[in-house]
């Protein structure tokens, strides 16, 4: 190469720093407060609000916390696709764990079935991801249980959201020997963003709409969060330190990075309406390989 036409270093350093340029910590210094005006209710159950900011950079969110110590509060997790076991036809590396689809699809295939699923988030990651990014199966999702019922094995150290038997919710890294037969369901993300009430994993600066779960330090809480992202007018995004910041910010004191980007999607059904709480940045609800979702059974007193 000729010296003439090598960039000097300080323009290399502002070419490499550029896409990280927009990151900041959030620096919160209060929690959000729940009795806030804007927050909406659905039931005793749920409650959610969404907000806005403009620094560090223009971000839209919103944050859903549930009420674990209500009666006839339940979870959902995608189950196993009909085909389940079956290597995929065009990647033979890869086993058939679960049928790809929309939240929102997910939703409406419980409530048809008589559920009163109020909430609906997307969760695991999944492969194969590669063009045309449309394949009907998933597999290497993490640790997926559905009713009790294996639907995909651990995989590398995802943490997983679990929900035993007796129904209390906690954040753990399954390893592939460990007794599972009194989880009854689980769903996997990519890493810890807050333990013990401190924002922790490593952030590499890059900015996307994100979904990340957090527990109260109680564990009568389950905040779920979104972010915007990749709409420059509308809203940039966060970092996976800055989800855990929100999910601080919005009473968790654990919190995991879950599947993000297009990914992202939250729904509330308030009884008429699936409402969406996010702005997809490709315009449509994805098919995802992994959803969790909330049932109220009003039956229970």
């Amino acid at each position: 190469m000729n010296r003439k036409n090598f960039p000097c270093p300080a323009l290399l350093v502002l070419i490499f720093l550029l896409p990280f340029s927009l990151a900041a910590e959030m620096n919160f210094k209060d929690r959000f407060e729940w009795k806030d005006k804007k927050v909406k209710r659905i039931g005793k159950e749920i409650e959610y609000v969404s907000c806005e900011f403009t620094s560090p950079r223009l971000i839209k969110c919103s944050a859903v916390r549930i009420d674990l110590s209500a009666p006839g509060v339940r979870f959902k997790t995608t189950p196993r696709s009909e085909k389940w076991g079956e290597k995929m036809r065009d990647f033979p590396q890869y086993t058939i764990r679960t049928d790809r689809k929309t939240c929102r699809k997910f939703m409406e295939e419980n409530i048809k079935k008589g559920e009163n699923m109020v909430l609906a988030v997307n969760s695991s990651p999944w492969s194969p991801w590669q063009k045309p990014w449309n394949h009907p199966y998933a597999d290497r999702t993490g640790l997926i249980i559905s009713d009790g019922v294996l639907v995909s094995p651990v995989f590398r150290s995802y943490p997983s959201f679990a929900v035993d038997e007796k129904g209390k919710c906690f954040f753990r890294i399954f390893r592939e020997k460990d007794d599972l037969s009194k989880i009854r369901h689980a769903v996997s993300g990519f890493g810890y963003v807050l333990k013990n009430d401190q924002v922790s994993g490593k952030d590499n600066g890059r900015l996307a709409p994100r979904t990340g779960y957090g527990l109260s330090s109680c564990g009568r809480y389950l905040i779920l969060f979104v972010c915007d992202g990749r709409q420059k007018e509308y809203s940039m995004g966060c970092s996976t330190y800055e989800t855990g910041e929100f999910l601080q910010y919005f009473g968790a004191s654990e919190g995991l990075n879950m599947d993000g980007g297009g990914s992202t999607t939250l729904l509330v059904h308030d009884g008429k309406d699936i409402l969406k709480l996010n702005s997809h940045s490709n315009g449509a609800e994805r098919s995802v390989g992994g959803a969790l979702g909330i049932i109220v059974d009003k039956n229970i007193k």
